[in-house]
Order: structure tokens, then sequence, then C-alpha cells
């Protein structure tokens, strides 16, 4: 049996779930983790779009861009492969560092749990709002995800307390 070093999202998750972001012309786009590309090539032909891929040796974490985006979306890891340390953290406070928009992110239970009251107050403070929520059960995946977003041009509809 071959293990997958990678889990990518599904082609028709990624397309259902591209529907509720609302994309305008120009808008500057980055999909920091893009494996297999599902999310990145279904993205609108009116934006700017950009990715990372860590196996094109293209490291989201040593990315700088020039402008902050639009919109980050993805499906972030949660482990660092060589060592299995949870990035999953590091991961969205960087996707809210180059942004000054939207971040949307596909998160199974265990990283939607890693955002604590004291971590959801760190994104507060750098002006983003948990602003939507939609629940999924990916059957190829067997569970729950939770597509979510962080803006910081709209008011939170999510509150949780602190």
């Amino acid at each position: 049996m071959v293990l997958q070093k990678f889990m990518y999202t599904p082609e028709d998750i990624c397309i259902t779930l591209l529907k509720d972001i609302e994309f305008k012309n120009n808008d500057r786009v980055l999909e920091p983790c893009k494996g297999s590309g599902n999310f990145y090539n279904n993205l609108p032909s009116t934006i700017i779009k950009e990715y990372c891929e860590i196996e094109e040796n293209k490291d989201f974490f040593n990315h700088t861009p020039i402008l902050k985006y639009d919109k980050v979306i993805t499906n972030p890891p949660y482990r660092n492969i060589e060592n299995t340390k949870n990035i999953c953290m590091d991961f969205i406070f960087k996707c809210i560092d180059v942004c000054n928009g939207e971040v949307w992110l596909l998160l199974n239970l265990q990283m939607l749990n890693t955002l604590t009251p004291r971590r959801l107050n760190i994104i507060k403070d750098k002006g983003f709002n948990l602003c939507f929520m939609k629940i999924l059960n990916i059957k190829k995946w067997y569970g729950r995800y939770y597509w979510i977003c962080f803006s910081n041009k709209k008011n939170a509809t999510i509150g949780f307390i602190l």
C-alpha cells in the first residue's frame, strides 16, 4: 500500500465552494497551497491569480507579496510532512498577514478546534472578523469540514465568547 503524501481537495467540492465568494474584476487572489490546482484552476478568468506550492518549490512561508491580496483561498495543510509539526495556525496567520480582504479556508474538525478563543482574538486584533461558515460532509474524506471566511471588510456574523 502506497501512502498518499498529500490529500488534494476534490474538484467538485472546490467548484461548489467557490460559488460562495463574490469576486470583483482584477481582484488579486492567492492560493497558498495549490496542490493539484482544483481551487486555482477554477478561479474566474477576470481576476489576477497567484499561487504557492511546496511541491513546486514555492513555499508560502517564504512568500512576500509586493501588494496584499484581496482574497486568499485554500485548504490549508494541517501538518508539516517532514516533522509532523502542526502548522495550521501558523498557516492561517500568514494568510491573514498577506491579505487585505477575505481569507477563505476549508478546515477539518481538528483545524477548526485550533481556533481557540485566544487565537480568534489575535485574528480580531489583526482586523479580521469571522463572517461566514458552512458545514460540509465530504464523503470522499469521511467526515465533516468547515468552509469559513475571515474578512476585514465585512462585519462579524458569527460570534464567539472570549
